[in-house]
């Protein structure tokens, strides 16, 4: 019993360190379980992503609901790697899905510049010629969904959608002097647009055909592809005769008939459809003017700002007055 009572004082010290020992472990694990809530609490929501998921964002998805056309049915963007695969066609099945898939990349194609063209191909059925390959890929979807449209009204409309888009295609390849590609295009969308009967849009793209010849410099051809733009529509067609008449008066010479043939139909045509365009219009006019008022009179050679056009119009009549003199 005594020495019992002895140690137990000694027990009765280790009680209060005991104590004290168990509360700073206590208060270490939950400043550890505070700190990893805190952690949490202030880390960025994107690392909520699921493993393996990344975070970018759906292709072509805005541009097709500004198409109108049901994003629900093309649950995935097809490949425009190439040719269409046989996936891609599982992915576009329907005619709507294969026609806004072929706007989509149409418009890709027309808005990139060169160097973001991407892969180009060999156009084999068509053009013969290399053309981009989002390109392509958008006219054989267009062609395919055009030509499977219902009903027969819709059908139509689709084509003539097709053809402008193919315009837009020329357009792109001509301003980059890819000719051979650029003309098999314009051609084309004539031809779709004259079956659906839209006479304005046949008539111009023979129209930008017959400018883009003249600029390589085959006035043969652009002549007859002129001719021909004129035949499908001359009212809303001002391109046409206006460059017709640029080139007949360019290549008249002394023939007086052909010359003032090709000036009427400069002063005939209307506004025309770009800005250099119609400023060249407009100062062939006023040259046209001059030259007739100047031919009536040599007081009109000096109603120009243009020093070398006044010379011309001067000794051209001082000329003109020795033949009368001497001749006569």
């Amino acid at each position: 019993m005594a020495s019992w009572a002895c140690t137990a004082p000694s027990q009765s010290r280790w009680v209060p360190a005991l104590s004290i020992l168990l509360g700073c472990l206590v208060g270490g694990v939950l400043g550890g379980s505070s700190g990893g809530v805190a952690s949490l609490a202030s880390a960025p929501k994107s690392s909520a992503v699921p493993p393996g998921r990344g975070t970018s964002k759906p292709h072509g998805t805005a541009n097709l609901a500004a198409s109108g056309s049901d994003s629900s049915e093309v649950p995935s963007t097809p490949s425009t790697e190439g040719v269409q695969t046989e996936a891609d066609i599982g992915v576009v099945d329907s005619w709507e899905g294969k026609f806004a898939w072929g706007l989509h990349y149409s418009k890709q194609a027309v808005d990139a510049s060169e160097s973001e063209a991407g892969r180009w191909t060999f156009d084999r059925e068509g053009s013969q010629a290399a053309v981009p390959m989002r390109m392509l890929r958008a006219e054989q979807l267009l062609r395919s969904g055009a030509s499977e449209a219902m009903p027969q009204k819709k059908q139509a409309e689709k084509r003539a959608e097709e053809a402008l888009r193919l315009y837009y295609h020329a357009k792109w390849l001509a301003e980059r002097n890819l000719a051979r590609a650029a003309e098999w295009r314009y051609r084309e969308s004539s031809r779709l647009a004259k079956e659906v009967k839209r006479s304005v849009l046949a008539a111009h793209s023979l129209s930008r055909l017959g400018y883009f010849l003249m600029h390589w410099r085959r006035l043969d051809e652009a002549r007859e592809v002129l001719l021909a733009s004129e035949k499908l529509n001359t009212k809303a067609n001002p391109l046409g005769p206006f460059l017709y008449g640029v080139l007949e008066r360019s290549t008249a010479g002394a023939d007086v008939e052909r010359l003032l043939a090709a000036e009427e139909r400069i002063l005939r045509s209307g506004k025309q459809p770009s800005d250099d365009l119609e400023v060249r219009r407009l100062d062939l006019v006023n040259d046209i003017h001059y030259w007739r008022s100047a031919e009536a009179s040599p007081r009109q050679c000096l109603e120009t700002f243009n020093a070398a056009h006044s010379l011309i119009c001067l000794c051209s009549h001082a000329a003109l007055a020795v033949q009368q003199l001497f001749f006569q």
